[in-house]
């Protein structure tokens, strides 16, 4: 049942990027797993793990990984992350996503201001 969970991405920053995990189904569950990478054939980085954070009962259905110092996704260097989601009804997987995403920023930067006389 890989279709009853998505991956999202949320605010993408230098310094870190949101990924959720969303249940789609009507069961009371807990998601757990993790994000590893970054993987790309063009670089060498050490891949790291990120844990999948359970957001009940503030949102149930929903988990967070935090990617501190993402590696982004371009065409130049294509880092991937790999993505291992569970949800979990008592000791029972309901359902599991496995799969690989890239992060990248939606917007593009911001350009520096300067004032006037110091740039």
């Amino acid at each position: 049942m890989e279709n009853d969970i998505e991956i999202f991405i949320g605010d993408v920053t230098d310094m870190e990027a949101r990924v959720f995990a969303r249940y789609c189904g009507t069961d009371q569950i807990i998601l757990r797993g993790a994000l590893r990478g970054p993987f790309c054939e063009k670089g060498r980085t050490l891949p790291a793990d990120f844990a999948f954070r359970d957001l009940s009962p503030r949102q149930t259905g929903l988990a967070e990984a935090v990617v501190t110092e993402p590696c982004l996704w371009s065409p130049e260097m294509p880092h991937l992350y790999r993505g291992d989601v569970e949800a979990v009804q008592g000791e029972r997987v309901v359902a599991e996503y496995h799969g690989t995403i890239g992060l990248r920023r939606l917007a593009p930067r911001r350009p520096v201001d300067f004032a006037p006389g110091t740039g």
